[in-house]
């Protein structure tokens, strides 16, 4: 194991300060625990600077000050791989939006790799390094640590500044660092960490197809189970586990005895919550609710034909991309897709500007931004796709 320093009280931290002012660049990864938490627990935060290797040790450690503080400097590069969760932990924990961020998972994409690429695969293939994962899910709150747990800590960062180097290069010689550049923007601003506060309600596939009261309902559960969850410090699942929502919603109509007529409804849930289910359907549905459910997306039945000539669309931006050696899913996520298929007049600001537009070319934003126009011809033998 490479020599490291474990910090674990405010002196190691003056020193880790210390050791590396005026830095350039630092490697940075975190460990952390989510399951059965309702907020998740920061462990450890990892570090690789041009003077060495530094763990962090969360759980013992008064503040981790010095750290934050050197996400934020724009002067210093932040190298990560899928940094966007350890980004949206620490802003969630820290309020801490980082600055001038470069992610070897992201990097890949704009060389051809796969999108989202793991950090194994990628410092296998680029490195030809393997990186060993067997202590993904272990317990990182426990103390002592073991070796283990720390050579593969260490791992997770060691390998990034040579990453970050190779890919560079690479993206480089294909003339794509602006584009690189202006994708890492995007998680320096606090619009990329604010969360709809509505999300999981307006998202559940239930909403558009049940009655105004079950749907104020729904509503109430949801916010229930989250609200529960975080007074008790314990997963949402742990409090009422998400394949339930339906089938109480459902039933909830027919009160506590319809809950109970429910074999996908535990009896022990019923005892102790049927009353109260029962109460909160019951209750007048209030304006801010009113609100919410303006906002529910109306339920689209796709043409099939239609369905087709958008996927039809969507293969061929696909093969361009791998054409051009760029993954296709960083260019356009499928997620984007069908959400523009679902609603035809959707345009995708992301499509039409950037380094994306330029990827795509005038002909395909065209067809995306008509897509309700396009036709399929046969000419010449060979079946063409076009807009009207």
């Amino acid at each position: 194991m490479r020599d490291y320093s474990f910090l674990t009280n405010e002196q190691d931290l003056v020193q880790f300060q210390n050791e590396n002012k005026q830095i350039e660049w630092l490697c940075i990864d975190t460990e952390f625990i989510g399951e059965k938490r309702y907020q998740t627990l920061l462990c450890l935060v990892q570090v690789a600077t041009p003077n060495g290797l530094y763990i962090f040790d969360v759980i013992q450690l008064p503040h981790i000050q010095p750290i934050l503080e050197m996400l934020i400097d724009p002067d210093i590069l932040k190298i990560t791989h899928a940094g966007e969760n350890d980004y949206r932990l620490l802003y969630e924990l820290y309020d801490m939006i980082p600055k001038n961020v470069f992610d070897t998972q992201v990097a890949a994409g704009f060389i051809g790799h796969r999108y989202p690429i793991s950090f194994r695969a990628l410092v296998q293939a680029e490195l030809n390094i393997r990186v060993s994962k067997v202590q993904t899910v272990t317990d990182w709150e426990r103390r002592p640590m073991k070796a283990r747990q720390i050579q593969y800590a260490l791992d997770d960062v060691i390998p990034l500044k040579e990453l970050h180097d190779r890919l560079s290069s690479k993206i480089a010689a294909l003339s794509r660092t602006d584009w690189v550049k202006e994708e890492m923007k995007k998680v320096e601003f606090t619009s990329y960490y604010e969360k709809h506060p509505h999300r999981e309600v307006l998202n559940h596939n239930l909403l558009p197809v049940i009655a105004k009261k079950e749907q104020a309902f729904l509503i109430r559960l949801i916010e229930w189970r989250r609200s529960l969850a975080e007074k008790r410090n314990h997963s949402k699942e742990m409090v009422l586990a998400k394949k339930y929502i339906a089938p109480i919603v459902k039933s909830i109509h027919l009160g506590v005895e319809g809950l109970k007529q429910n074999r996908r409804i535990s009896e022990r849930f019923v005892k102790r919550y049927g009353e109260e289910m029962e109460e909160m359907y019951r209750q007048k549905i209030t304006p801010e609710e009113i609100a919410i459910l303006k906002q529910v997306p109306k339920s689209v039945k796709i043409d099939p034909k239609e369905e087709i000539k958008m996927e039809m669309l969507y293969a061929f931006i696909n093969y361009q991309c791998l054409e051009k050696s760029i993954a296709p899913e960083l260019v356009f996520p499928r997620g984007l897709f069908k959400r523009m298929k679902e609603n035809i007049h959707l345009e995708a600001e992301s499509l039409r500007t950037g380094w994306r537009s330029k990827i795509l070319g005038e002909a395909i934003t065209k067809s995306l931004n008509h897509r309700n126009q396009l036709q399929i011809e046969m000419e010449e033998g060979k079946m063409v796709l076009k807009s009207a």
